[in-house]
This record gives C-alpha cells, sequence and structure tokens, in this order.
C-alpha cells in the first residue's frame, strides 16, 4: 500500500522523523545472512517471524524467536545471523523519553532486577501483536512522517507502561537505567571513539576532574572503570564474533604489543585470546552437531 505524499513532501517528513528521535522500521534478514551495527540510540528490536542469533558485549549467540523483544543501549556493537531468515521490527527511542505522562525510567530504579548482567525479554503480548499489525502496513508503504513515528513510538511505550508488570519492565529497560540527560547520550554514542579518559573530556570540551564528577553522578563508577569494563567486553565481542588477527585487535584497542594484549586478556577474561576463541569456536562445533 502506497501513500500519496508527494517526493517533496516524503523528504520533510524525513527530516522531521530523524529531528523528532523516533524512528521505526523493518529489517528483514535473508537466510544465512550477517548483520553487523552499532547502535546509535537506544533501540527496541521486535522479532516479527523467523528466528535470530545475535551477540554483543557479554552476550554470545542468544537466540532470539518470533514475538521476542530485546532492548539495546547506545553504543552497542551487535552482530546478527538468521539461518532460515527472518524480520525485525526496530524502534528507536530518543533520549529522556517516558513510558507515560506520569512514569519515568527513574521510578524503575527502585525495583529490584534479577540477573542485572543478563539481557532481559521480553514477549509480545496480545494488545502489541495488534499494534503492530496497525503499523506495519504503513512502514511497508514507506510512511515517512516524523509526526506519525512519534506518536506511534509514545503508543508503543504506553502499552508497555500498561501492559507488563514494573518487574518485567525494571529488567527490559535494565541497560539504560541511570540518569538520562545530554551527557549519557553523548557518552554512549562516544566512548568507542576514544581511548583514554582524558580523551573523552576533551571530546566534551570539559577539564578532565569536571568530567570525571559528572560522570560518576551518572554512572555511579568512575569514568576509567566504566571504560575499562567497556572495553573489556569489547574486546570479548570481537575475540568470539569476528575473524580478525588478535595483533589488528590489539592495534585497535591501543595496545602496544600482542603480549600486552595477552596479559591484558588473562587478567580481564580469565585466558588468553587464542584460548578464549578457540573455547568458543568448539562449543559452537558441538551445538552444530548435536
Amino acid at each position: 500500500m502506497n501513500n500519496t505524499l508527494k517526493k517533496a513532501e516524503e523528504r520533510i517528513c524525513l527530516n522531521e522523523k530523524q529531528e523528532s528521535g523516533f524512528f521505526l522500521e523493518v529489517k528483514r534478514l535473508p537466510s544465512a545472512t550477517e548483520w553487523t551495527d552499532t547502535v546509535q540510540g537506544t533501540e527496541v528490536m521486535i522479532i516479527l517471524d523467523g528466528s535470530i542469533s545475535i551477540s554483543f558485549d557479554f552476550t554470545l549467540n542468544k537466540e532470539l524467536h518470533a514475538d521476542d523483544m530485546i532492548l539495546l543501549a547506545p553504543g552497542t556493537h551487535i552482530k546478527a545471523e538468521s539461518p532460515n531468515g527472518g524480520s525485525i521490527l526496530v524502534l528507536q527511542i530518543r533520549e529522556n523519553f517516558r513510558l507515560c505522562s506520569c512514569f519515568s525510567l527513574n521510578q524503575l530504579k527502585a525495583v529490584t532486577v534479577e540477573d542485572e548482567g543478563k539481557p532481559a525479554l521480553l514477549t509480545v503480548k496480545p494488545v502489541l501483536q495488534t499494534y503492530i499489525q496497525g503499523l506495519l502496513p504503513h512502514l511497508q508503504g514507506s510512511l515517512l512522517c516524523g509526526e506519525y513515528m512519534k506518536l506511534k513510538a509514545e503508543e508503543f511505550l504506553l502499552l508497555l507502561r500498561a501492559y507488563y508488570t514494573k518487574e518485567e519492565l525494571a529488567a527490559f529497560f535494565y541497560p539504560i537505567l541511570h540518569e538520562s540527560s545530554s551527557f549519557t547520550e553523548f557518552i554512549l554514542q562516544n566512548y568507542r571513539k576514544v581511548k583514554k579518559v582524558n580523551e573523552f573530556a576533551q571530546l566534551y570540551a570539559c577539564s578532565l576532574s569536571n568530567f570525571d564528577t559528572k560522570f560518576k553522578k551518572a554512572f555511579g563508577v568512575s569514568a576509567y572503570k566504566w571504560m575499562k569494563a567497556k572495553k573489556v567486553e569489547l574486546i570479548y565481542h570481537e575475540i568470539n564474533t569476528t575473524n580478525k588477527a588478535f595483533r589488528q585487535i590489539a592495534e585497535e584497542q591501543g595496545f602496544l604489543s600482542l603480549p600486552q594484549f595477552s596479559d591484558f586478556c588473562k587478567k580481564n577474561l580469565g585466558d588468553s585470546p587464542g584460548r578464549i576463541r578457540k573455547r568458543i569456536s568448539g562449543c559452537n562445533k558441538k551445538e552444530t552437531n548435536s
């Protein structure tokens, strides 16, 4: 079904869509294809049909099936594969969003979350299935209107608030349950561009002491500890989801030599990069043959 907007109007709508901070699209993964991406803003991925295997941070080969939903924080580098093909609804959400006019994400911070380090999935309930069925024809018809996408994204968030428990929502939104601000958005979108805290402070045009104070307030830990933890996550992801040579990974992450890189892996990941890759590769082969 095609919409009747003229090309000039479509371009205006496209700009409005980008400026609104909300963006909905359907991604189709043909069978036996690989998709890699770096998440720019908070994203909710909903599996429409088929299944995918997704890896990010310390999560490897997480199986997602139709009606599964997962949330990815800004800056997350993902690798997804679909053995038999599948479709995904991607909903990008602007910073400082609210689940409804009287309920913000900050109110979920007080809710206890089990397995804080593990990604939480939500299942699409019938009310969301109805929402998606009404949405898809318009996306397939290339309705690029920014106002329409804003309204549908806000409707989606309201449905989550209305039909899922606070415990379910706290677990689902846990990856972004810190002080929501333009500063945290800046951090999540840019931390892969720098290697040291002082480089980060310079990028933010702020003194090192002020930057670290602001960082601790937003994330609860020092910038150094947080960046080191993200570096460990990224190295683990690169070792296990790419065929990059260890020397290349070491150089990209700022190590001066392979022995230095290997020592870092042993200290923070429990083994050498070669053994880590071999172990995961062996596990994947066993799963394939079983």
